[in-house]
Order: structure tokens, then sequence, then C-alpha cells
């Protein structure tokens, strides 16, 4: 299959959930475009299948559950604990901190996901944003 094909076409997990578009794709990682300015690097190790869309291997409550989460310093923030989808479109993940705390982390603050969840903030700036859950 030619990475071309894949650009344009719609992420979803298997349950419908949409995490974007497919902006860019290399050997390794989707660029998926959710909306103007936000963008997360995916790994290709999750996708499942190709055909009309790209479907994800499982839910992303199952695929993002338990990674362990780092701040854009390398910093470990936590544990992905759940994640939120609004309307069916992935929105955010829910993050237990070292102290059992939990923080919600918008989409937009993700910068990567694949063996563990990239954030582009640091730990103190998602702190002083105030994004506790629970």
């Amino acid at each position: 299959m030619a990475l071309p094909s894949l650009l344009g076409k719609v992420v979803a997990d298997p349950e419908g959930v949409e995490l974007g578009f497919v902006a860019h794709a290399d050997d390794r990682f989707l660029e998926v475009g959710e909306g103007p300015g936000a963008t997360i690097w995916l790994a290709r190790r999750f996708v499942g299948s190709v055909a009309d869309r790209v479907t994800l291997k499982a839910p992303v409550y199952e695929l993002f559950g338990n990674l362990n989460v780092v701040d854009r310093d390398g910093e470990f923030v936590g544990v992905v604990r759940d994640t939120i989808d609004m309307e069916d479109v992935f929105d955010s993940i829910v993050v237990e901190d070292e102290e059992g705390r939990l923080l919600t982390v918008l989409l937009e603050d993700i910068r990567l996901i694949d063996e563990f969840v990239e954030l582009s903030a640091s730990g103190e700036q998602l702190a002083q944003q105030g994004r506790s859950g629970g």
C-alpha cells in the first residue's frame, strides 16, 4: 500500500470514536490532524486495517490505557487511566499521577502516542492550567 493513499482518511477505533484524519504518514507514524493546529503523531503499530478509513486495532481506551505519560521535557507525569470522547470524537485522556490525583489532558496537549504518551506541554504548565479530573 502506498503511503499517499492514507492521506485524508479518517482515523477511528472499531467503536467509531474518531481521532482525526491522516495529514502525513511515514513508515513508523501517522500524523493525525484533529483540527486547526492540533496534531498527534500516532504509532502505526496501533493501526488494525485500512479501507475507506484507518481503523485502530482496538478501542482507544484499551490501546492507550496504562501507557506512561511524559511531559515535553521527558519528565514522568503519570499513567493513562481513561479516555474521554465527545460525540464520538477522541477528546482527552485522564492521567493518574504518582500521588493518585487525576489530571485531564486535552488532545491538543498530546504530541505523540507510541510506547508512551508524550505531551507538548510541561507538567508544570498542565498543573498551572488546573486540569484536574475525577
